[in-house]
């Protein structure tokens, strides 16, 4: 037990607040009177002579009355709480000391972390890891969760704010599926199948989530998001035409692909269209309606393990069938689709899930079908700043 002493020097104009133990204190509070104590100032011949703290402070030129040990045990509750409080101050002012330096350091990390790095060269025939050494690039990265709050907010400022600038309604699109969280309810109960584990991969924090694509957060957020992701490919057109080159070019590429595998040129209208298309990892949908433009008229259908972007999807786009599946084990029959598709899922997915995933789509494809794989240019990543590649 530590109890508070206030002792005043012989001349009246010091005080010094004194911690003390039980066993100090108690022979002056059984005496009445105050314990000597060495002073800690410059000259060691200085005596501090005191009183425990009563409302009898020492005053110059007038000494200190003797109170009875009622009294000065109820002073001295009192003097503990004084000192309580003066510690309780001290480290609160600590904590706030350590708050700001670690504010700076995460301030640094984020600015480090959003500088763009050097232009890495593009050699043909090099792997990734050797392009990232040649560069200095550190693809160790740190995950979501042992990222500074700081840097998490700094993060999805830094994308929201992007997106904005660009053209795209973050905050109103937002808002629009919160108000609509009835019906994303409803679709979620109709899509969600419960027999479903999840895989250690999903159950991660993704994308600047801390669920990952498991909570209504992200699904709120996924239009804006969803068309916010070309725009590191353009500096220069609207987000609409940004999309636009992106899948545009996919959607000849994929047309060209089926005409090619029937022996026919790309512009040849004669070749039998595909009947059924599925979008592997769909999200919220855009993928979908994006693939199933390339042959109007084809019955396509969307698979993704969130029911909480599957519930997006199918409110936005009621024209499609949605199904809640792993993408490496779908359960469906094989050879039913004519064209599968992959749209920037495969560099999301763990080496070994992505080839089964590839595995898995080619048994669901059709004699003469076509895999498609729409994804990031993995030298790309290498040009990213360090937040975007471990954060997003």
């Amino acid at each position: 037990l530590y109890l508070c002493s206030i002792h005043t020097c012989k001349n009246g104009r010091h005080r010094k607040l004194q911690m003390m133990t039980f066993a100090e204190i108690a022979p002056s509070m059984i005496r009445g009177s105050a314990p000597t104590v060495a002073s800690p100032s410059r000259s060691k011949q200085q005596v501090w002579q005191g009183s425990v703290a009563t409302t009898e402070l020492a005053i110059p030129g007038r000494r200190p009355t003797p109170t009875s040990s009622t009294a000065l045990a109820g002073t001295a509750a009192a003097s503990i709480a004084a000192a309580a409080a003066v510690r309780s101050r001290g480290r609160a002012a600590a904590r706030a000391r350590r708050t700001k330096v670690a504010a700076r350091a995460e301030l640094k990390e984020t600015k480090a972390a959003l500088k763009e790095p050097e232009a890495v060269p593009r050699r043909e025939g090099m792997d990734l890891m050797t392009l990232a050494k040649e560069a200095g690039v550190n693809l160790e990265v740190k995950p979501w969760e042992f990222l500074s709050s700081i840097a998490q907010d700094a993060a999805r400022g830094w994308f929201v704010k992007r997106a904005e600038d660009r053209g795209i309604p973050w905050s109103e699109s937002v808002q629009s599926f919160e108000d609509r969280q009835a019906e994303l309810d409803r679709n979620y109960s109709e899509l969600c199948d419960t027999s479903i584990e999840y895989p250690d991969y999903y159950l991660q924090p993704f994308h600047g989530y801390e669920s990952g694509n498991l909570e209504w957060r992200a699904a709120h957020e996924l239009e804006a998001a969803t068309q916010s992701m070309c725009l590191g490919y353009y500096s220069g057109p609207s987000w609409q035409d940004s999309q636009e080159m992106y899948r545009g070019a996919a959607r000849a590429t994929i047309a060209e692909m089926w005409n090619s595998s029937r022996g026919a040129g790309p512009e040849d209208t004669s070749v039998q269209p595909p009947r059924t298309l599925l979008d592997i990892g769909c999200s919220g949908g855009f993928s979908t309606e994006e693939m199933a433009k390339t042959f109007p008229g084809v019955t396509a259908s969307g698979l993704d393990l969130s029911p909480h972007y599957l519930s997006v999807a199918k409110l936005t786009y009621p024209q499609f069938h949605f199904m809640h599946r792993l993408a490496e084990n779908t359960g469906l029959p094989s050879g039913s689709f004519d064209v599968v598709t992959f749209n920037l899922i495969l560099h999301e997915l763990p080496f070994a899930v992505s080839l089964a995933a590839l595995r898995e789509a080619h048994r669901l494809l059709a004699p003469g079908g076509v895999v498609a794989v729409l994804d990031i240019d993995p030298r790309r990543l290498l040009e990213l700043p360090p937040l975007r590649r471990w954060a997003f």
